[in-house]
């Protein structure tokens, strides 16, 4: 199917940053059927709920980080790759907008975690878990895409992933470690953002310029439709382990937890096709066609997998002392195929259009009126309220976003 690509050098390219980003998701897959089962057995599920419910709330903060940048960013930097000068100006600007949204997200997460006292009782673990959230929302991910260099990140990611894995089996050995989490995850991080920052640098000789005010508000301007789009889904998805935790308890979360990072794990290969197209797309749209069953083919043949497997699944990673988490899995695994086909027709065709109003439309109300039945069924059903949360939201969002896919398919072959 990829010889229908146009010619040998996209092809090179485009292989060669799918091979990276096998590389890179494939550990950062292995990492979940590490961590996870060690972590549970180690500090209990009530803890790993702990854990993942503060998560739920720094990201929050690390969607207002990211800002949209993973599209707006990535498509613009490789429609310039060959620009020297504006490069350098995409890239500070990008750069330093982050940053601001970064500081902004502490000052107000730190107030909101002294003023409550469930949070003020953990306190430690919620700062380690938002210093973790905001450098691995600083990571300019957006920058190597857009430069086709996704061999980058993988070697970055692996070295990382690496130090906090062997940092987790050192230090994590009883229940009472699990504050130190965030923190080796938050470390992990910083070195990672550190390095890319100075590779940026170094290997692609992309000098930081200290961007002007009104560059930076059009970064922000640019990319106001992608991140709202990317940012709704919180109101869906992470709100559903943050309202679990609110009103049930940790055990239930991590019970919840354990049951989407699986699915989390799947989709990643989801984001290995989207980011390996992404660039080539932003300039080839014609051969959108070919993506699509690419896409659609994996996501039906991933989704049938983890139904069949649930359960061997299960008893790998959590042992039989845990088999109620693969019916959840059973249920929650539609939404591998729900969001290889948001990926498909959202992020790599409308928004490559220009319509990311429209993405962003889709996902707001979507997540507005699904946040407002979160409320509603969560206190009531419990994890089964959560669950039809995340299925129905990325059903309706799916099924939107092919709707505009064929209105607007025919700009496909003008592009």
């Amino acid at each position: 199917m990829l010889s229908k690509l146009t010619n040998t050098e996209n092809k090179k390219r485009l292989l060669a940053n799918f091979a990276s980003l096998i590389v890179l998701r494939g550990f950062q897959f292995l990492i979940p059927l590490i961590t996870l089962p060690y972590l549970v057995r180690t500090i209990g599920l009530e803890k790993f709920g702990l854990i993942n419910f503060a998560l739920s709330l720094g990201l929050y903060f690390g969607a207002v980080i990211q800002f949209g940048f993973g599209v707006t960013a990535t498509r613009e930097i490789a429609r310039n790759r060959d620009n020297p000068e504006k490069l350098s100006q995409i890239y500070s600007s990008t750069l330093v907008a982050s940053c601001l949204l970064a500081l902004l997200c502490v000052v107000l997460f730190i107030p909101i975690v002294l003023l409550v006292e469930q949070f003020k009782e953990y306190l430690a673990l919620y700062l380690f878990t938002i210093g973790f959230v905001v450098f691995q929302s600083l990571f300019p991910i957006w920058f190597f895409q857009g430069m086709e260099k996704m061999k980058y990140i993988t070697f970055l990611s692996l070295g990382t992933s690496s130090m906090f894995l062997i940092s987790l089996f050192i230090f994590v050995k009883q229940q009472d470690d699990f504050v130190l989490v965030p923190l080796l995850n938050a470390s992990a991080a910083f070195v990672t953002f550190m390095i890319a920052i100075t590779l940026i640098s170094k290997q692609f000789k992309v000098n930081f310029i200290l961007p002007k005010i009104q560059e930076i508000k059009t970064i922000y301007q640019d990319g106001r439709h992608a991140f709202i789009s990317q940012l709704a889904p919180n109101l869906y998805n992470n709100s559903a382990v943050f309202l679990l935790g609110v009103f049930t308890n940790n055990t239930l979360v991590g019970l919840y937890t354990a049951a989407t990072k699986v699915i989390d794990a799947v989709i990643s290969f989801s984001y290995i096709l989207s980011n390996t197209f992404l660039p080539y797309l932003s300039r080839n749209l014609h051969n959108h066609k070919v993506f699509q069953k690419i896409m659609l083919g994996s996501g039906l043949t991933l989704t049938l997998a983890t139904f069949i497997f649930a359960e061997w699944i299960t008893g790998l990673l959590f042992s039989t002392n845990n088999l109620e988490v693969a019916i959840y899995i059973q249920w929650l695994a539609i939404c591998i195929f729900l969001l290889f086909t948001t990926m498909t027709y959202g992020t790599n065709f409308l928004m490559l259009i220009g319509k990311d109003n429209i993405v962003k439309n889709i996902a707001l109300c979507t997540s507005l009126v699904f946040f407002g039945i979160a409320l509603l069924i969560i206190p009531v059903w419990g994890i089964w309220g959560a669950i039809i949360t995340l299925v129905g939201a990325r059903f309706v969002m799916a099924i939107f976003q092919f709707s505009f896919y064929l209105k607007y398919k025919h700009l496909r072959e003008a592009a």
